[in-house]
């Protein structure tokens, strides 16, 4: 099956690249010793933003950074104000994990006239906002949301529905550029996988479990039988859809699910077979290649516009390569 040699190829380059990091970390840590950044992210209410903060703390204290960090809550007025005060404090580089796809370009553009190097991590913002950034790391929203939609033409078939059925889609912060991202290349890539599989309709659940749980209830209410599958852009908010579904007296492991992270309720959510899949993006790649990219601009070294994080199918069958979470 396609989707197992696309599994074998994606699996061996992330080995390589956290061998290759592992590698080159004492030499990093050196040249960064004592640099200053600043990393601006969105939350650390998601359960995935504050995987990656935790990570991100053990990353830069290992690479010898003066670090500080700041949250907005998916606020764009906020974090632009927060630019603004980074700015003032002159930081060798800045990591920002921007709240929205457009909205905070004009603060890339201020910090690029600062002369202070730029880091987007995790959400990569509108096209036109390229030439104000040095690097982006993280994953591939596009292509997630492209393995998203395989995975959902798997779970179809898997659960015996073929390639013709209809779903809801429960996405994240409206105008956050992971969703937009994911929900863009899911729907390309279903729409020529399986034309025949219709999305209902769609709702945010804002990253949230219990926003998500309400969101799904109310699709749910208002399709009912209709519906044979859920793609979540986020594994927590999926976890929000099952239980959504199991109070409407649904029965979860009958439709097709597919969320995104291999975070620990997609895990378990897998492993328990309520789940059909996940795409990986781990918090903890996620962070590191933040953290690396920053050290090595500060080193001089000159780096890839876009640096993307191998971006797997996990189904039950190899479940284990949700790094770290098997054993929580």
């Amino acid at each position: 099956m396609k989707t197992k040699l696309f599994l074998k190829h994606s699996l061996t380059a992330l080995a390589t690249t956290a061998a290759l990091a592992s590698a080159a970390t004492v030499s990093v840590a050196q040249a960064a010793e004592g640099k200053s950044v600043i990393l601006l992210q969105p939350t650390e209410e998601c359960t995935y933003c504050a995987d990656y903060l935790r990570f991100f703390k053990q990353e830069a204290t290992a690479a010898g950074l003066d670090f500080e960090t700041t949250t907005s809550p998916f606020d764009p007025a906020n974090q632009a104000n927060q630019v603004e005060q980074a700015i003032a404090k002159r930081p060798d580089a800045i990591i920002l994990w921007p709240v929205d796809a457009n909205a905070l370009i004009p603060s890339m553009r201020k910090i690029q006239k600062a002369g202070i190097p730029l880091i987007i991590s995790d959400a990569l913002p509108a096209k036109q906002s390229e030439r104000f950034w040095d690097v982006y790391t993280g994953g591939n929203s596009e292509d997630i949301g492209r393995e998203s939609a395989k995975a959902m033409v798997d779970a179809f078939e898997a659960k015996g529905y073929g390639k013709k059925g209809e779903i809801f889609v429960i996405t994240g912060t409206p105008g956050a550029p992971t969703s937009i991202g994911r929900m863009k290349g899911f729907t390309e890539e279903l729409s020529k996988l399986a034309p025949d599989i219709k999305i209902l309709g769609e709702q945010p659940g804002n990253w949230d479990q219990n926003v998500s749980m309400t969101a799904a209830s109310s699709l749910f209410t208002r399709f009912g039988d209709q519906v044979e599958g859920v793609y979540a852009v986020e594994d927590l908010m999926m976890a929000g859809v099952i239980v959504a579904a199991e109070r409407a007296n649904i029965d979860a492991s009958k439709l097709a699910l597919v969320g995104v992270g291999c975070e620990v309720p997609g895990y378990k959510n897998i492993k328990a077979g309520i789940q059909y899949a996940t795409v990986l993006s781990d918090a903890y790649s996620d962070a590191k290649y933040a953290v690396d990219a920053a050290v090595k601009l500060l080193d001089g070294e000159k780096l890839d516009k876009y640096i993307y994080m191998p971006n797997p199918i996990i189904t039950k069958d190899n479940l284990s390569d949700c790094k770290g979470i098997q054993d929580l």
